[in-house]
């Protein structure tokens, strides 16, 4: 990864996990971001919420939300 910036999510347990950012998406009107390990070829896809004015990354899982955010990751 050739990005630095380190972000805070929360993971599928609610534990604050610090991460290397990827990239920004756009789906559908929400914000995701793609985040992995330092030095780790693996990549996460968390939605971006705002609550009460601080911006916090909720684990969106494996499913089919994971799936179609890949996917736009991707067709970039």
């Amino acid at each position: 990864m050739k990005n630095n910036k380190i972000i805070t999510v929360l993971n599928q347990n609610g534990e604050k996990v610090d991460l290397e950012f990827i990239d920004a998406i756009k789906l559908d009107g929400k914000e995701y971001v793609i985040v992995g390990p330092k030095e780790s070829n693996e990549a996460y896809a968390y939605k971006s919420v705002v609550k009460d004015g601080e911006t916090e990354y909720l684990s969106i899982g494996q499913g089919e939300e994971f799936t179609r955010v890949f996917q736009k990751y991707n067709e970039q």
